[in-house]
Formats: structure tokens, sequence, C-alpha cells
């Protein structure tokens, strides 16, 4: 199998998380030509950060696209030329307080690869403990509380865990 070479590539929208581009594409092997949505996002770190009790870090914050409170994980936007590291530690400490000395990355994962350009990666913080007071961005309101890890099994099988990159790291973790 091949990739299929761009013939044109428009940017449709640029908007302040994402940019829209319109690629008209060849295939290799039939040549038919169409056209296909991209949505380029910035890459995204996830935390899985467990306290020395064995506590899950866990966050609800209200998501505008769902327009629903949410129970997922501290996460976020890596910075343009950021090491995905440093971001997953910027991100733990801004949304929750916490911090770990303990870092290891569990993996990357595709977004959504049919029209998205964007990844992924979760970290796993060993021994997070809460350090400082939460920084958060200005339209960000993120409640903080820990669970118990064995509990997390249960809260996506009733449906209170429900982001898909929150599951796809707790799969991650789980296979460890």
């Amino acid at each position: 199998m091949e990739t299929w070479p761009t013939l044109e590539k428009i940017e449709v929208l640029r908007a302040h998380v994402f940019r829209y581009f319109k690629a008209t594409r060849q295939s290799p092997t039939t040549k038919k030509v169409g056209d296909f949505d991209i949505v380029s996002c910035m890459n995204w770190v996830n935390i899985i950060a467990i306290t020395p009790d064995d506590k899950i870090v866990l966050i609800k914050q209200y998501r505008h696209g769902s327009d629903s409170i949410t129970t997922e994980i501290p996460g976020g936007a890596v910075n343009h030329q950021e090491d995905m590291l440093i971001a997953a530690q910027r991100e733990l400490q801004e949304e929750t307080g916490y911090t770990s000395k303990n870092w290891t990355s569990l993996g990357k994962i595709e977004v959504n690869p049919a029209f998205m350009t964007n990844h992924c990666e979760t970290f796993l913080a060993i021994d997070a403990e809460k350090t400082h007071d939460q920084n958060l961005d200005p339209f960000e309101e993120i409640d903080v509380f820990l669970e118990d890890k064995n509990a997390i099994n249960f809260l996506i099988r009733r449906g209170e865990i429900t982001h898909s990159l929150v599951i796809a790291a707790f799969y991650l973790y789980l296979e460890l």
C-alpha cells in the first residue's frame, strides 16, 4: 500500500484550536482523484497521576463540545516546539497542583487519523503529590478529586468516564 499524493491543499478556516484544510488527493492504485477534509490540531498530552496511596488524580470540567461536565484525567495541548514530557508536567501542575518526579510514557495514539493530524501521548506520573495551587487558563474551571485506581474500570463501564482519549489512556495503563 502507498500513501496518496496531494495534488492541492487549501486552508479553508483557521480557528483558535484547529485549522481546516481541503486536500485533493489521488489514489496511486486507481488514479481516482477526490477531495478530503483535514483538521489540523495541536498535539495533546494526558496524564495518569497516581498518589503514594494508590489514588488516581481525576478532574471534572465543563466541555463546550458536548455541553456537559466530564470526568477526565489531567491533560492539555502541547505548545509549539514543546517537549511532550514537559507539556505533561506543566499540565498536571497547572490543572491540579500535583507534581511528580517519576514519569513514564505509556504511548502515543492518533486521535482520529481519518481526518485529524494530531496525536495524544499518555504519561504515567507515579508518587504524585499536591505541591502547588492550581494555575488555570482563563476559561478553565476544574475540580480535582482522587479515586481509588481499582474503581477506574467501574467508572468507565457505568459511563462516568466517556472521553475517548481518557479511556484510551487507561487502556494503555491497564495493559502494563
